[in-house]
């Protein structure tokens, strides 16, 4: 290689009066070998042309470098025939066009020509042409109060991450808030002046529709427990995370339904509707509403009656008292009060000190319904028996009455007879339909 060296101290037999431009001379050396090598300021030029520096260190004023051709864009777009890989330096954009060879020209600094157009030297890297990394801590965008908007067309702008949790975080002093707009419809996601966070649908939105698309439940938590359940299949459950119908309520305390209805009480006025029970799982059922009570009674009054005879061996009907009844199905509870006055209409040998009763028959079976008195003396003295008794009487026709008979004789005559005579009697069997 031939090695030519150049600087601005050359003399003698280095430096020719007469003046050649670089050019020319790069030219010679061209033509002459192939191998020829240009140094400027460096005696052994490594490479084709080798520039070093006239002051490399320091703090010299002196200006060292290499000063690339410099024209505007329209010279830059006005060159035929450019050779694939020369440089310029285009230093201003307010000529020219931002089209053909100058597609790419968009501001001042240095360009290659590829073949095709001027290229950037040093294209600059952005996320609009080129993917990156952050290398190391936080980068922050300062809008300057500015809004920053993502736009494109017909694709979703997606935020990804390859780490275990992505997230995206809206803060502000006072508030966050996140906004998602469709057509005149959003939905806002904000924490409020008060701290309270919110979910709200907004603008002209037709419906906040909150969900699943899946078979997978929808849980609603407060204070970090679910509390409320959304099976797939509609089931609500309120403290139940399995409801079995389309609203169950678990309040956790036994014999409580867990449900209030503030304002409808024991207190409300009486309305229309049907009455709400439950059954032995828990279910709500309507219950039939009670129809008013209708009282049928079978009675008899009277203050006079026939006279009968009552003694120690035989049970005397009571005339006048057989009462016939029909109970409705289902069978019905049978009020029954009874009051007799009579006077004993003889005076037998050794009375004065007898018992007497009267009781209850049903269907002519003796109850456990029955009232005793003593005589109180002999001579046709008076006596009065009363009892009040409920008894429950299944559905069909039944057959009551009272009967007399003498429980005690207490010195008179086995079989002897003592005439009563009815001087009142009120017999009333009554039950609520």
């Amino acid at each position: 290689m031939h090695n030519y060296y150049f600087d601005k101290h050359t003399k003698g037999k280095h430096m020719k009066k007469k003046s050649l431009s670089l050019i020319a001379l790069l030219g010679v050396f061209a033509l002459n070998n192939a191998q020829i090598g240009i140094g400027i300021n460096n005696l052994s030029p490594a490479a084709t042309l080798d520039i070093l520096a006239s002051n490399a260190t320091g703090t010299s004023t002196n200006i060292d470098g290499l000063l690339i051709p410099r024209v505007d864009r329209q010279r830059a777009q006005s060159m035929s025939a450019v050779p694939v890989s020369t440089l310029i330096y285009v230093n201003s954009i307010a000529t020219g066009t931002l089209a053909g060879t100058a597609v790419n020209i968009d501001a001042a600094g240095y360009y290659y020509f590829n073949g095709t157009a001027w290229t950037k030297l040093v294209p600059s890297l952005n996320i609009y042409n080129s993917n990156g990394s952050i290398t190391s801590g936080t980068r922050t965008v300062s809008t300057g109060g500015n809004l920053l908007n993502f736009v494109n067309g017909g694709n979703s702008v997606r935020i990804n991450t390859a780490g275990t949790e992505g997230s995206l975080i809206a803060a502000g002093s006072s508030r966050g808030g996140l906004s998602l707009a469709g057509g005149s419809g959003n939905i806002d996601y904000f924490v409020d002046n008060a701290g309270a966070a919110q979910f709200n649908s907004s603008g002209n939105a037709t419906k906040l529709s909150i969900g699943s698309t899946t078979a997978t439940p929808i849980a609603f938590k407060a204070n970090g427990t679910e509390r409320i359940t959304i099976l797939s299949g509609g089931n609500v459950g309120v403290g139940n995370a399995a409801p079995n119908t389309k609203l169950e309520i678990t309040s956790g305390t036994a014999n409580t339904s867990g449900t209030i209805l503030t304002n409808l009480n024991s207190a409300s006025p009486i309305g229309a509707g049907q009455t709400l029970g439950v059954d032995a799982t828990g279910n709500v059922i309507t219950v039939a509403n009670p129809t008013p009570a209708n009282v049928t009674t079978a009675s008899v009054n009277s203050t006079t009656g026939a006279s009968y005879n009552v003694n120690d061996t035989t049970v005397t009907l009571i005339p006048g008292t057989t009462q016939s009844i029909t109970i409705p199905a289902g069978g019905k509870a049978l009020f029954i009060n009874f009051m007799l006055g009579i006077d004993y209409g003889n005076n037998p040998a050794g009375s004065g000190a007898s018992y007497y009763e009267a009781r209850l028959y049903i269907d002519g079976a003796a109850t456990d319904c029955y009232m005793r008195t003593q005589e109180y003396g002999p001579g046709g003295l008076s006596a009065q028996f009363s009892f009040n008794t409920v008894k429950f009487l299944t559905a069909g026709n039944h057959t009551v009455d009272v009967r007399m008979t003498r429980t005690f004789n207490n010195g008179i005559a086995s079989g002897t007879n003592m005439v009563c005579a009815p001087i009142s009697m009120s017999f009333n069997a009554t039950y609520l339909n």
